[in-house]
């Protein structure tokens, strides 16, 4: 037949799932032949799951934690006392009225990105990614238009094909039929926003609740009722526990973690003695006396503590004369639950209030709690697990923490004095020791000793550099290092793995 004889029409979907074709009636002699391109149809959803405050929380007056001029206004100044009042996991929930990166957008393939929990998430952290990996997992617009133009174009998924990133095992790389059948499904992306104060396991409950619900708004569009989790940081936490500790590996096709704190961080501890370090530290308390009040209240944050496979000696404890390295075999017992020796996880003074009653609470936290979910979750994770991790020098982490005194000279000149006088200075060993970061490779917060890279249920790993809290970042950390000048290898790996992952669905 004449190809000036036939025309190509793409679908207008309705906004409700489902499309149709505009067709201009041609005379039956001219024997015209109008191609209707057929896109993919079926949905196989994709529920990004965020790090520890990466989901924005309200209480019933107002915002509490939002990346919001209101909402992170308040925390520069704010006491001990209104930071553990606010930051209360009994009191918050999460807020879905956050911004969104591009919300006019008219995703009309699927709900709204705000029906789709887009606002929950904290915008600074993942405003930007969200919008890349929705349009990078559903750009087959592409291909349709390639019917339209004569130079064809290339999608991102099928430039990817045959390249690896760094020293990956070639097992890993993207091939075109992989890349290919991919296209043969849609890929709306939600978010699962949740109160990241809480336990873990309290929100890995919520999570089943909401797949639930995404898998039947989409009744009668699945390719397969499943979902693919992505996961940031403590999220991972989240997103394993209910695969395997909740039997909900039945209604999860794959999981992508990203710098998830497989065996916990020497970060937590620092975090809790001495406050959050940079911008951040401002934002959340950057001393002792204003953080420590907040995470003892916290299980989720506790939750990120080194458990027992990370092991031992990771707190290092220097003077002048001696030399200490904990925990020997149980880290609860050794430095979470001690209540005497000065180098000890939480200090009771600093937790306001009743503080006996509250010491006896986060007693109960951590065995009840806190240790009870870390040790249950070691080793298990969903048969399609496919991750990426920080390694690099450029961002020092914590792989062990070492307490070392460190006197002012004028202040030991204070002591000789004083000594000499017969009324000798004692000074807490707090304030004669110094804690300091082992700056090992990682990504800033997770250490690459924290990573289990090596289990027959995890499929496929990257270690690349990257920011922790930056891991889902558009951009390369260094253009000139990365395999794309315009994604960063972490994000590339992301959507290669969800391209792999759904090779166990048939082709609709």
């Amino acid at each position: 037949m004449d190809e000036n004889n036939r025309s190509y029409h793409r679908p207008i979907w309705d906004g409700n799932g489902s499309f149709h074709y505009q067709i201009i009636p041609q005379k039956k002699e001219k024997e015209h032949l109008a191609l209707c391109l057929a896109p993919p149809e079926k949905v196989i959803p994709v529920i990004f799951i965020p790090g520890v405050m990466g989901s924005n929380l309200k209480n019933k007056n107002s915002e509490v934690w939002q990346f919001s001029a209101t909402s992170l206004g308040k925390w520069p100044m704010a006491s001990a006392e209104k930071r553990k009042f606010l930051l209360d996991p009994r009191t918050t929930t999460v807020d879905d009225s956050g911004e969104i990166f591009n919300e006019a957008m008219e995703d009309i393939k699927f709900s709204s990105r705000r029906e789709r929990g887009w606002g929950s998430a904290f915008y600074k952290s993942y405003g930007k990614a969200l919008d890349r990996l929705q349009y990078l997992l559903n750009d087959d617009d592409i291909l349709m238009d390639n019917y339209f133009r004569e130079a064809q174009m290339q999608t991102t998924r099928q430039r990817f094909v045959g390249v690896r990133i760094g020293d990956e095992p070639i097992e890993q790389v993207l091939t075109a039929d992989e890349a290919a059948h991919s296209y043969r499904f849609l890929y709306p992306v939600h978010v699962f926003g949740y109160n990241w104060l809480q336990s873990n396991a309290d929100s890995a409950m919520l999570l089943g609740a909401y797949i639930g619900k995404v898998l039947r708004d989409y009744h009668g569009r699945l390719a397969v009722n499943k979902v693919i989790l992505v996961t940031h940081s403590m999220g991972g936490l989240v997103a394993r526990h209910y695969s395997e500790n909740m039997n909900g590996q039945e209604n999860i096709l794959g999981i992508v973690h990203g710098v998830m704190p497989d065996l916990g961080s020497p970060t937590a501890y620092r975090r809790m003695k001495i406050g959050e370090r940079g911008v951040t530290g401002m934002i959340i308390g950057d001393n002792a006396e204003k953080l420590m009040p907040v995470l003892a209240q916290s299980p989720g944050p506790l939750q990120l503590l080194p458990s027992r496979t990370y092991g031992s000696g990771w707190l290092r404890i220097e003077g002048a004369n001696s030399r200490q390295s904990l925990p020997l075999d149980d880290p609860y017992k050794e430095i979470y639950l001690d209540k005497a020796a000065w180098w000890r996880l939480c200090e009771q003074d600093l937790l306001l209030g009743n503080t006996e009653d509250e010491w006896n609470k986060y007693e109960t936290r951590i065995n009840e709690e806190v240790k009870e979910f870390i040790e249950e979750l070691n080793g298990k994770y969903h048969p399609q697990t496919w991750l990426f991790y920080g390694a690099s020098a450029d961002n020092p982490s914590d792989e062990f923490l070492t307490w070392k005194e460190n006197i002012p000279v004028r202040v030991k000149e204070a002591q000789r004095v004083r000594k000499d006088d017969g009324k000798p200075l004692e000074l807490s060993s707090l304030r004669t020791h110094e804690l300091i970061s082992a700056g090992t490779p990682g990504d800033g917060t997770v250490p690459v000793t924290a990573i289990r890279t090596t289990s027959p249920r995890i499929r496929g790993v990257l270690a690349t550099d990257v920011n922790h809290e930056g891991a889902y970042a558009v951009a390369p950390a260094d253009r000139s290092r990365s395999v794309d000048r315009e994604l960063s290898d972490a994000l590339m790996f992301t959507i290669r793995s969800v391209v792999k992952i759904v090779q166990q669905v048939p082709t609709p």
